[in-house]
């Protein structure tokens, strides 16, 4: 059993991700979002230190095996013939390749891309689960034509724009990286943190590239973002402002929203916050058609209590104390454990599977600072535990 496990255990991950964003919101390059404090930040601070508490449970109790990625050629082709097959018939389908139509039409938004119904989610998730797989496959092989194919994976992120599916890759590259490790020294870190700097340089390039405002304007930013002159005088690249923005401003929201409204548990809306907040998208869109909260949806202000509509990330926090007050805060972190601690017994431990299941578990769950992830992209949990599945019956 390798020391560093801690650092990939799911509940440290919670732990470690947001103590990390109540630090950077320390930092003070920003003066656009309120202060930190009272009842939110002592839910946070407790949260974070059972966190680690059930961290060090985990460490005893949870065995994980870095197993050698043996996958099938043929498999591999077909995933990727499935996953350039799919994307081209949406392209089709919506008529619109995003990054070519943001370069040619400067009102156009990657927002206004939704793909074919139903199919999108199939194929957009089984595309971060097939990326993440290959990254694996490659780290345990280490042959080129692997990185290649882990490469080509990539390619519909920068087409469509969408930040999001590659932070949730490279995040469980990270992992999948921390697990492969044997010994970690000071020298193992230079690589991962000079690729990080990189990436959220590029981060920057890509949110001034995607957003109407910041295309022709780059200080637009740094104007709706309450730069204070403590960033502008450090001689920092301003595409590092869209990373440090973006990393605290769904804390800011979720205080915001804390301040604005009052903290009240409305026995009426636990239907429609289990519908919205618990499942993945493709179940709840179904369960709010099913129940009809279609309407009250529609006619909630949960956008009021946004610091700007620019900083639109909320953490997986906000849509619970809108619903529910505090208490639908604690419900969601209860559930958010339960996930962390049984989701890894759900894959077995000897399957081809079971590192990339670890890593994107681990990766949702440090993404939670910036979105309700089990609702915008946990169907990607669904993939190793089916192939997993079907490699078992498969071989029956």
């Amino acid at each position: 059993m390798m020391k560093h496990k801690i650092l990939y255990l799911p509940c440290f991950v919670y732990a470690v991700s947001f103590a990390s964003i109540l630090l950077l919101y320390q930092v003070g390059w920003s003066d656009l979002f309120p202060k930190l404090d009272g009842y939110l930040l002592y839910f946070l601070f407790s949260t974070i230190v059972l966190s680690l508490i059930l961290s060090f449970i985990q460490f005893k109790t949870l065995n994980i095996k870095t197993n050698e990625v043996n996958l099938k050629s043929s498999f591999v082709k077909r995933a990727l013939i499935f996953i350039i097959i799919g994307y081209s018939l949406e392209f089709l389908y919506e008529r619109s390749i995003p990054i070519v139509s943001t370069i040619l039409n400067s009102y156009y938004s990657y927002q206004d891309f939704d793909g074919i119904p139903t199919f999108h989610v199939i194929l957009s998730t089984f595309n971060i689960f097939f990326s993440i797989l290959m990254f694996n496959f490659y780290l345990s092989k280490k042959k080129l034509k692997n990185l290649f194919c882990f490469i080509l994976t990539l390619f519909p992120y920068i087409l469509t724009l969408n930040r999001g599916a590659f932070m949730i890759v490279f995040s469980a590259m990270i992992f999948i990286f921390l697990m492969r490790l044997q010994t970690i020294s000071l020298k193992t870190f230079i690589r991962p943190i000079t690729v990080l700097v990189i990436v959220l340089y590029f981060f920057g390039v890509v949110g001034n590239f995607r957003q109407e405002q910041t295309k022709d304007d780059k200080e637009f930013l740094l104007r709706k973002g309450g730069a204070t002159d403590t960033f502008i005088n450090n001689g920092v690249p301003g595409e590092f402002y869209w990373s440090y923005i973006y990393l605290i401003s769904p804390m800011g929201n979720l205080q915001n929203i804390v301040n604005e409204k009052e903290d009240i548990f409305d026995e009426n809306n636990i239907g429609i916050f289990a519908a919205t907040q618990l499942f993945p998208d493709f179940i709840s869109k179904r369960l709010v058609s099913l129940f009809g909260y279609g309407d009250k949806i529609e006619n909630s202000n949960g956008v009021y209590y946004l610091v700007t509509p620019l900083l639109n990330a909320p953490t997986i926090y906000f849509a619970s104390y809108f619903f529910l007050g505090f208490i639908g805060l604690f419900i969601m972190y209860i559930i958010m454990m339960i996930s962390a601690l049984m989701y890894p017994f759900l894959v077995k431990k000897n399957s081809v599977y079971y590192c990339t299941a670890l890593a994107s578990l681990n990766s949702l769950i440090l993404l939670c600072t910036f979105n309700n992830m089990w609702y915008a992209t946990g169907t990607i949990l669904f993939w190793p535990i089916i192939m997993d599945v079907i490699d078992r019956v498969k071989f029956k």
